[in-house]
């Protein structure tokens, strides 16, 4: 992907829906003497050289800009260096294109010189249409890998066709290409057959994969696709694009792109953030300097569906006929379904109407839709769970995310099983709790799992591609009731801080796969200037920043997942919190490393944003279990009381625990540790858990935390990684003591 300090990124319109699938075509062979021979050739040169097969694409690429805000063109862009991945389509894959827009009614004849081509918008002059379906196949056909990251080849295709997973990094619309088994090839991208023999074809600036049909993404909305299931009575998720609408999601569901901000961004009106003291020095010229805006805010979902095939046999009706039913009859079927078998809330309205979030439909709805877009890669983080590997991939540990849906605020437990108690390998579920082997010297794997409690298994193929939205399919029904509050709050809740941010899923902030220093360090303006992130107030004075230590096989930072918050200056920011599952006394931690660069901070906490009281002292992040760290490399002795684990002595441990936490703190979680060490972060004593509060907490209450500085050095820093909600009945069960994990 194309970085704005390189060279301002393409717009992407969504006015037009092309995303098909089309027929296969055959395409001419290229030598492979010549492939493997000459190497001096750049991509825009190679493609030239074979004008049989590639002719109309090159001429593309001649005429197709990099950007909306550029006149330099693409074929400029792959005659210089850099490591572009470029899937090439045929000249016979570009006319089955053009034919496929005929059929669509979208021009009326299969060529360049089509009328509709031709048509000029009178207010801006220029051949839209035209415009935007050259765009639309160059811009998807090419990967920007940048100057850190080698271009993809078929050896990376492997293990993310075996789970129809994203490519890692996005393509220059900003679009992640999925990786599947190929129709007659070992592997398609985005639906589009690479040549087993036309394939990884090397140049100096990267590779080419020939591909059988144009790469083209649908652009169109949840919203536009649940009208057209309607519309067409489309079997599959007709009776959820029916519910959808009952419940007045269609224009949230239609929204896309937040282009406001993207025009400010482009114009220069949003700066990026000063350099992160911790990058001073690292080098690298002026592209890599951290703390970079993100180029695009777009919005979007993640949506979990049950499929019209289990709707006919829990509604009675006969296989494949409940398209014919009409809206207005469906919805009170379905209302009186949920009220039947209790799939609400049992404080939840019954009525007709259907856009309240205390409506028992809408509850149901909402519930199986998240306001981020989760690709199938990251319904769940691996990193540093123990055990894993990146570089062998092989899993072991159980894990999870806890997300907020939409509607009614409620947690929604993603969760993957490298192997379930009954044997089934990595497969995804939503809300399941099993038992786990959480003894001192157990493994995090199933053990067992109550009947209530196996969750819904998520299936994450053969689902309809939208633009601003992820749609799985459900082997069975999900809900959300009293007995689902009842197993949430038994539960000790580790919430990631990078749930907290719809806006870092969908713009794939989180976790993102290109290691370049700006990806490692993004920066976020401050409120006054743009309110990038719904979920935080950011003052004038703080410096916001994500930071991911995921950038080698070999070590990270110590921390959860290989992500942080890491925020600069006399910083006071305002957070709102994921809700809690039930009524209750809580206790609510964060998870923190001590080092001298650290600060310290003032914790506030309440239910009214502007007038939220002190919890607490202030804490300081630079005590760690062992040592105070003072800045210049000094260190002073720590009073936490933090002692090593004594090897097969519980009671001991247990007894330092219960120190430690007399001073509000508590060891590292050992389900987690630092990558590229062997042990978990259990054992290091600078990584932490802070006992902020514990509080009488509602589950309809909306609770804010704020952080402010109380240190002069705007160049301390604050840390935040994870919290945890853990009820009194587990934090202070004489029976059954809280795990160590």
């Amino acid at each position: 992907m194309l970085t704005l300090s390189k060279i301002k990124k393409v717009f992407l319109l969504l006015s037009m829906v092309l995303g098909v699938a089309l027929t296969q075509s055959c395409s001419e062979e290229i030598d492979k003497s010549s492939r493997y021979t000459f190497t001096g050739n750049t991509i825009i040169s190679y493609l030239e050289e074979y004008p049989e097969t590639y002719s109309e694409y090159s001429a593309l690429l001649n005429i197709v800009p990099v950007s909306d805000f550029s006149d330099s063109k693409v074929s400029q862009l792959l005659s210089a260096r850099g490591n572009y991945t470029c899937f090439a389509p045929t000249n016979e894959a570009i006319h089955d294109y053009l034919a496929h827009l005929v059929d669509s009614g979208i021009i009326s004849d299969s060529s360049w010189t089509a009328p509709e081509f031709l048509e000029i918008n009178p207010e801006t002059g220029k051949q839209d249409l035209l415009i935007e379906i050259q765009k639309n196949i160059v811009l998807n056909s090419l990967i920007d890998g940048g100057d850190e990251i080698e271009a993809y080849q078929t050896s990376d295709f492997s293990e993310r066709a075996e789970m129809n997973q994203m490519l890692g990094l996005a393509n220059m619309m900003n679009r992640k290409l999925q990786v599947t088994a190929g129709s007659n090839t070992k592997y398609a991208i985005s639906g589009s057959d690479v040549s087993d023999t036309n394939c990884n074809i090397f140049t100096i600036n990267g590779r080419i994969h020939q591909v059988d049909k144009v790469i083209a993404p649908s652009t169109q909305t949840a919203s536009q696709l649940f009208e057209k299931i309607v519309a067409n009575q489309k079997y599959g998720f007709y009776t959820y694009a029916v519910l959808v609408d009952a419940c007045g999601l269609s224009d949230v569901l239609n929204l896309a792109e937040d282009e406001v901000y993207y025009q400010k961004r482009m114009k220069g009106e949003l700066e990026d953030l000063p350099q992160h003291p911790t990058y001073k020095g690292s080098g690298g010229p002026s592209p890599r300097t951290p703390g970079i805006l993100p180029e695009r805010r777009y919005i979007g979902y993640t949506m979990f569906f049950e499929h019209d095939s289990w709707w006919e046999k829990t509604l009675g009706l006969a296989d494949s006929t409940i398209t014919s039913v009409k809206p207005e009859e469906l919805v009170p079927m379905v209302a009186a379904k949920i009220a039947e078998n209790g799939w609400a809330l049992s404080s939840a309205t019954t009525d007709t109407d259907y856009t309240s979030e205390n409506n028992a439909l809408n509850q149901f709805v909402t519930y199986h839709i998240l306001p981020a877009r989760l690709e199938p890669n990251k319904l769940v983080i691996h990193f540093n769970e123990l055990w894993y590997s990146l570089t062998d991939k092989i899993k072991k540990a159980s894990v999870y995310d806890f997300h907020t849906t939409m509607g009614k605020r409620r947690l929604l437990k993603t969760y993957e099983a490298s192997k379930t108690y009954d044997g089934k390998r990595n497969t995804f579920y939503l809300n399941r709790f099993p038992i786990l082997d959480n003894a001192t010297d157990g493994d995090y794997t199933e053990l067992g799992c109550d009947e209530e409690k196996k969750g819904v298994e998520i299936i994450t193929t053969g689902t309809p591609e939208v633009f601003n939205a992820f749609i799985y399919r459900l082997n069975d029904v999900l809900f959300y009731n009293d007995k689902t509050v009842e197993t949430f709050g038994k539960e000790r809740l580790r919430i990631d801080v990078a749930t907290f941010f719809p806006e870092f899923m969908t713009n794939d902030i989180r976790c993102n796969e290109n290691f370049s220093y700006q990806h490692q360090c993004v920066g976020f303006p401050q409120s006054s200037k743009y309110n990038y992130l719904e979920n935080v107030e950011i003052s004038d004075n703080t410096n916001f920043y994500y930071l991911t230590g995921r950038v080698s096989n070999t070590g990270s930072f110590a921390n959860y997942q290989g992500d942080e918050l890491n925020v600069v200056g006399n910083y006071e920011m305002t957070m709102k919190l994921p809700p809690v599952p039930k009524d209750g006394v809580y206790e609510l931690r964060m998870g923190i490393s001590a080092n001298d660069r650290r600060g310290m901070c003032q914790v506030y906490w309440g239910t009214n944003k502007h007038a939220l009281p002190a919890a607490g002292i202030p804490f300081d992040m630079r005590l760690g279990g062992v040592d105070w760290y003072i800045k210049g490399g000094s260190t002073l002795p720590s009073i936490i009381g933090w002692e090593e684990d004594v090897k097969d002595d519980d009671e001991v441990n247990a007894e330092n625990d219960k120190k430690m936490r007399n001073n509000w703190y508590m060891k590292s979680p050992n389900y987690f540790y630092w990558y590229g060490q062997t042990q978990s972060l259990r054992h290091r004593s600078a990584t932490l858990r802070r006992i902020i509060l514990r509080e009488e907490m509602k589950a309809d209450q909306v609770y804010y935390i704020q952080f402010k500085s109380v240190l002069e050095d705007k160049e301390t820093e604050f840390f935040f990684d994870y919290i945890e909600f853990c009820p009194k009945e587990v934090y202070d069960n004489p029976q059954t003591p809280e795990d160590i994990w």
